[in-house]
């Protein structure tokens, strides 16, 4: 005879299961519960069965997607027996997330990037006004006159192990600059090079979108013109070393592009972003506004890959784990993640081969912002985690595991009719954002987990 309870009307068999440390663990048991219980009325039993003095909030995943309805409505909409074990994980459910201003700067705050590899204390933000703003933690050290016309877009990649960094930015002049930042050094100082300023061979339309790979090697810029241009890296200008050195550097408007990539997009190009070698190399990912995601092989210098996504994109990211997975945000307001599913590398293992074989099915589209949303961005430090702002001021973390609802949204850009416009955000480290926005204030924010209560082992 089996010892395994048997549910009444109404009741299901649940087993409870963490992936949590010891101490917050209960005991795998079967367990009959009410089967109108949801995400509260378990965590309760959980709290109870831990023996918390104060209640922990948890947050639960079945067959690896978070649980959004009551234990019924999940049996009935997976056409499972109520006698059948439902298994449930349970995770620290995320906090609501709390914001800081630490800056307000005279214009849109356009871009904002980290200057370090996560966990970052530098971090850098561009304005319509022309200027980029380099920040220590909640602190403004350094301003750096970048162009008399808005500047619309940056990028960052560490260097010399993180006490220096090279970002690049997107103007509305037609222009990309380039300048290298030396900082970390002693606390409070920060050097900037020469301002290097360089122009593709198109009409001069505004550049809206920028990348720089991950060892400074390769530069791309594209916008309205809808060719994306690939530079050497070797234009940066360290602080400190103009005119010191005996070998004459070419003048900026000499420098040309590498190479353009053209004929792909029909409209403006919104966002670059390189592959990252270990997992998609010699890449590089863009989108636009002709509703497509498309991948370019570096060493051919031609298109791979062509998907169309069925809305026109404001920005694209690429989860930093494997399974490969990539999310787009589009000017209706919605949030895509979607699969890539690519052959092994040829060479390099653990890493994928892109080419027109690749396929990128639809994982979950959430309508999650009322208007435009303008970017979104997965944490470098966790494949579970990305954050979205829009044009109606929100900002929400989101989690494919979650594919219907984001784990949590806040009004970060003031309330009322008419919000302020969020247009940029960027990890810091796992818990921690920053974001910018139309009314030129820029937010420090951290979302993170609900904080565990000391236990015995």
């Amino acid at each position: 005879m089996s010892d395994r309870p048997k549910p009444g009307e109404g009741e299901a068999v649940v087993r409870f299961t963490s992936k949590l440390s010891e101490q917050y663990r209960v005991p795998e048991d079967d367990l009959v519960v009410p089967s109108s219980l949801a995400r509260y009325g378990l965590s309760e039993i959980v709290n109870r069965l831990l023996s918390f003095d104060e209640p922990v909030p948890f947050d639960f995943l079945v067959n690896g997607e978070f649980l959004r309805t009551n234990v019924l409505q999940y049996l009935e909409a997976n056409k499972l027996s109520s006698e059948k074990v439902l298994q449930i994980e349970y995770v620290v459910a995320l906090s609501e997330p709390e914001m800081k201003d630490i800056d307000q700067v005279p214009d849109w705050v356009s871009g904002v990037a980290s200057l370090q590899a996560p966990p970052s204390d530098w971090f850098v933000a561009v304005s319509y006004d022309g200027t980029a703003r380099v920040y220590q933690g909640e602190r403004s050290q350094h301003v750096v006159r970048l162009s008399d016309t808005p500047v619309t877009a940056v990028a960052a990649v560490p260097v010399d192990g993180g006490r220096g960094s090279h970002i690049v930015v997107a103007g509305k002049d037609g222009t990309m600059r380039c300048v290298a930042l030396r900082h970390g050094e002693n606390a409070g100082t920060v050097a900037a090079g020469e301002v290097v300023a360089l122009r593709g061979s198109g009409c001069g339309k505004a550049v809206e979108a920028v990348a720089i790979n991950e060892d400074g090697t390769l530069l791309a810029s594209a916008g309205w013109d809808s060719v994306i241009n690939i530079w050497n890296g070797e234009v940066f200008e360290a602080p400190g070393a103009s005119g010191t050195g005996s070998t004459k550097r070419k003048a900026p408007e000499s420098v040309a592009p590498k190479f353009a990539l053209e004929g792909g997009f029909s409209q403006v190009v919104t966002c670059l972003q390189f592959g990252v070698k270990a997992r998609h190399p010699f890449t590089l990912f863009s989108s636009g506004w002709d509703s497509t995601v498309r991948v370019w092989d570096m060493a051919a210098a031609s298109c791979v890959c062509n998907f169309p996504v069925g809305r026109p994109v404001t920005s694209m990211t690429v989860s930093p784990g494997m399974p490969s997975q990539m999310a787009t945000s589009h000017e209706d307001g919605h949030v895509s993640i979607w699969d890539v599913r690519a052959a092994p590398h040829a060479s390099i293992q653990g890493a994928l081969s892109l080419d027109s074989s690749t396929g990128l099915p639809l994982t979950s589209a959430q309508a999650i912002h009322r208007r435009l949303a303008s970017e979104v961005v997965w944490c470098p430090e966790d494949p579970f985690r990305l954050a979205s702002v829009g044009h109606d001021g929100q900002l929400c973390i989101l989690d494919p595991r979650s594919p219907k609802m984001p784990l949590q949204s806040v009004r970060a850009g003031g309330t009322g009719r008419n919000p302020v416009k969020l247009l940029c955000a960027t990890w810091l480290g796992r818990d921690v954002l920053a974001v910018g926005g139309s009314d030129g204030k820029v937010l420090r924010i951290t979302a993170q987990a609900s904080a565990l209560p000391d236990a015995e082992n």
